[in-house]
């Protein structure tokens, strides 16, 4: 349960504390509603794109390296995308930086998280990890709107960052690889 609820609390986190507050954030920083419309679309793209990767290297490499690795690439991302002011860099970096988010939502919401639990708890226990995860979606937009408030886009990211190394730990301490395993063999 750990690790299902751990992950997804950071992912709700990144999409709602994030990804959703980005028209916001950009508002913020002096772009035109139109200018902060047109930089989230092309950043939203990365969306199906991060998804459709992460479907298919969760059976390729793996389900803890894809987690940990779009977890890393996140983090990089999100750690340059603060220095970046540039129109056409920015959209770039953000849709990058949007690729890996859902490279984890697929991974972790669609196939990893059901994977933890034996199949006559796997709903219910999938269940109480997705109360989890959306109990952080109650208190993301605080703590962005403070962090976005009192440090910019930077104290945002940081709590996003903070947050995947957490993942990073719990998924490689705690995390089961089930790759070309019998589900019955992992519980």
């Amino acid at each position: 349960m750990t690790v299902g609820a751990t992950t997804l609390i950071v992912m709700n986190t990144l999409i709602f504390g994030f990804v959703t507050w980005l028209p916001s954030f950009f508002v913020q920083e002096g772009l035109s509603i139109v200018a902060s419309f047109r930089y989230s679309l092309i950043m939203s793209l990365g969306a199906p794109c991060g998804s459709a990767i992460g479907a298919f290297t969760a059976d390729s490499w793996g389900r803890k390296p894809t987690i940990v690795g779009a977890s890393l690439l996140t983090i990089v991302l999100g750690g340059i995308y603060p220095f970046v002011h540039q129109p056409m860099a920015l959209m770039t970096v953000g849709f990058l930086l949007t690729v890996p988010i859902y490279i984890l939502v697929a991974t972790l919401f669609a196939i990893y998280i059901p994977e933890l639990f034996p199949t006559e708890v796997r709903l219910r226990a999938s269940g109480i990890c997705n109360t989890f995860g959306r109990a952080a979606t109650i208190l993301t937009p605080f703590l962005a709107v403070a962090l976005f408030r009192s440090y910019g886009i930077r104290g945002v990211l940081s709590l996003m960052i903070g947050f995947l190394l957490v993942q990073i730990v719990v998924v490689l301490r705690y995390g089961i690889e089930p790759k070309k395993r019998r589900l019955e063999d992992m519980v």
